[in-house]
């Protein structure tokens, strides 16, 4: 970074006075984390690295910070700490537990409390409304068991964030519908539950999200002792991407800066993707009044002139509005594009990848956007590309095990494995899960593979040999080699459950290390396969060491418990994402993009008529936008409200793709 040449508002902010509270703001792209680091540097040559308390909304977003300590060759000392608001919060209870655990009315408040993952937290609840689900409750609603208990963790955090009484949950979702006498119905009953989860919590010393923020924002930080222990364990924070955290965030900034010595705060104009999560934009831009000096970045490097004048036009299109001055034309390297069908759009988005390639980009200068990416977009587009040479890899968080192709290979496995958990695997689950781990097999021969070698019945062993088949023409048919490996699965099947069951985390390490990752069978070499069941097995020994510590769960049971759940649609506590430094095309919703805060030389964008470019997701049992603390008390959320805060989101969307494009947009319709 020594030779990198700042301009002078970059340098007006690096050389400002150490001991001062700073306010940075501007576009995205205009060098503010890169200064940010630059002035970092200099703060670690007078102030050892532990000394720096670094926080951002999401781990991810830290990532810049992260990078450059590991390739800064000349730094040698300590590194300064970074984390989440969340994280910070988990840390200050661990520490002064004793204090304020008698308070919040835990049953054993001598017992160090467990603490929650969104999976762990699912599982828990569900102990609360599956009794509640069979006696009738949410009939009034249509919506999927894992999706509910996520709305109902929702409100709970947004409550807990905002600073709003659990019993407020339901009077505040009413003021989002009209029709009483079902949804309102609902909106009691999701109540009910967040009073009863919080309860169980509280009775078996767990502590979720929620109750992590409530406890720290209500207890542990009103402590002398640990403000006084923060101000003197840090002297400088440096708070990032302010405007995508949350209200309680940014009260606890507003603290922090009178506690330390230097602060700097940066804020990402037009920013505020998260605003569905909780994030508060203009709570965040408040926060100038408590700085002693401003900077602001008004010179974008990313966006060239014509990008730039082609978001505004964008921008003001959507706020349906006029301005003569603005230039109304498709820049160069862009375009738009309408299409019959949709496997046209994918083949034809695929060919322009390609040409782009050809002409010298590089495949991680290219991103493949649509709202949302459904498994047979994501397969089309990367079978597509595979067949052309294109390395690629594709980032969803919020995926669940079960939607992903390798997970259900390896779940039917599990039960195949585990003829006493009386899980019975299907014919179709083992016909693909034979499809997923063998390569080169067609559904022709799977058919025939499963209809002649599958038995559910078999408690010995529900693969046949290979060798059972009479007809030789059969035989052939399926071919020699796959049969070879029909026979690798079933010797390793047998010995197995000869030997008797192991902790499901383990068994999963054993076959994928012994068998599936071997030469011959399509995860050998796969990395994004890899990079899957690594987190699956992460998940899974998670949830036993969690279950074992607070149910005493039977370690036998605890792998059919995890299954049973996740076919329930349990959303895993780890996220499916991969790594961002490879060189290849990435294939992502476009929020999960926005959320790399990263740029990118060519964006495609997918399906634009779609109305998830627009809306939000539809969850009937919460409404973010009612949990915030701007919102009034007996207001009503209309029609026009809804509509409205649509086009706002949308406007930031697209401005923030664009500001982080270099090159060109096609832009893709059917």
């Amino acid at each position: 970074m020594e030779n990198f040449s700042f301009n002078q508002e970059q340098l007006s902010l690096i050389n400002s006075p150490i001991e001062s509270s700073i306010f940075l703001s501007g576009p995205s792209g205009s060098g503010k984390t890169t200064a940010a680091l630059s002035r970092i540097n200099n703060i670690l040559k007078i102030t050892p690295g532990f000394k720096i308390l670094i926080i951002s909304p999401q781990q991810s977003l830290a990532d810049p910070y992260r990078n450059s300590f590991i390739q800064n060759s000349h730094f040698q000392g300590s590194l300064p700490t970074i984390t989440t608001i969340n994280g910070l919060s988990r840390e200050m209870i661990r520490k002064f537990w004793p204090l304020v655990s008698s308070e919040m009315g835990f049953r054993s408040p001598g017992k160090s409390p467990t603490f929650l993952s969104l999976e762990s937290a699912q599982y828990c609840l569900s102990k609360i409304v599956d009794p509640l689900l069979d006696n009738g409750y949410f009939q009034s609603v249509t919506i999927d068991r894992n999706r509910l208990f996520s709305q109902i963790l929702d409100n709970l955090n947004k409550t807990s964030l905002a600073g709003i009484p659990i019993n407020e949950i339901a009077y505040r979702l009413k003021s989002t519908s009209n029709d009483i006498s079902a949804l309102h119905m609902a909106f009691d009953q999701a109540q009910e539950c967040a009073i009863k989860f919080r309860e169980y919590c509280l009775d078996h010393n767990l502590i979720d999200f929620s109750l992590n923020i409530s406890l720290f924002r209500d207890h542990v930080w009103p402590l002398d002792y640990c403000k006084n222990y923060l101000q003197a364990r840090f002297s400088t924070l440096i708070a990032d991407n302010i405007e995508e955290d949350t209200p309680f965030a940014h009260v606890l900034i507003k603290d922090l800066i009178k506690l330390f010595q230097s602060s700097l705060l940066i804020y990402d104009e037009g920013g505020g993707f998260r605003s569905f999560l909780g994030a508060d934009p203009v709570g965040a831009r408040n926060l100038i009044g408590e700085c002693e000096i401003r900077h602001q970045f008004s010179k974008e490097f990313i966006s060239p002139q014509e990008l730039k004048d082609f978001r505004l036009g964008l921008d003001v299109c959507i706020a349906r509005k006029k301005n003569n001055s603005i230039k109304y034309q498709i820049p160069s390297n862009s375009e738009l594009s309408l299409y019959r069908f949709y496997p046209e759009m994918i083949s034809e988005t695929c060919s322009k990848v390609k040409q782009l390639l050809d002409d010298g980009a590089q495949p991680n200068d290219i991103v493949i956007l649509s709202p949302y990416l459904s498994d047979s977009l994501k397969f089309s587009l990367t079978e597509k590309l595979k067949s052309m040479q294109i390395p690629t890899h594709s980032s969803r968080p919020s995926r669940m095990y079960m939607d992903t192709p390798e997970a259900k290979a390896m779940i039917a496995f599990a039960k195949l494995s585990h003829p006493d958990w009386n899980m019975k695997v299907s014919f179709f689950e083992f016909r693909n899960f034979i499809m997923q781990v063998i390569p080169d097999l067609d559904i022709v021969r799977a058919d025939l593979i499963a209809k002649h070698l599958f038995s559910s019945e078999d408690d010995d062993c529900p693969i046949n040999s290979f060798d059972m088949i009479n007809e030789i023409r059969l035989q052939e048919r399926i071919t020699f080699q796959i049969g070879e490996k029909i026979e690798i699965l079933r010797k390793w099947l047998i010995e197995y459950i000869e030997k008797g069951p192991i902790p499901l985390d383990i068994f999963y390490q054993n076959v994928y290390g012994q068998v599936l990752s071997q030469s011959g069978f399509n995860f050998h070499n796969d990395y994004d396969a890899a990079n899957l069941i690594s987190k699956l097995i992460q998940s899974i020994r998670s949830f036993r060491i969690f279950t074992q510590e607070v149910f005493n769960t039977d370690p036998n049971q605890i792998g059919k418990e995890y299954l049973h759940n996740i076919e329930l649609g349990l959303i895993p506590s780890s996220f499916m994402t991969t790594s961002n430094d490879e060189n290849a095309v990435l294939i992502a919703p476009a929020h999960t993009f926005l959320m790399e805060n990263r740029p990118a030389a060519y964006q495609f964008w997918l399906d634009i008529g779609s109305l998830g470019w627009w809306e939000r997701l539809y969850q009937p049992l919460t409404n973010p936008y009612v949990f915030r603390p701007q919102w009034s008390t007996g207001e009503t959320w209309t029609d026009q409200m809804d509509y409205s805060t649509n086009q706002q989101a949308m406007q930031r969307l697209v401005n923030g793709l664009l500001s982080r494009c270099s090159n060109g947009v096609v832009a893709a319709g059917v």
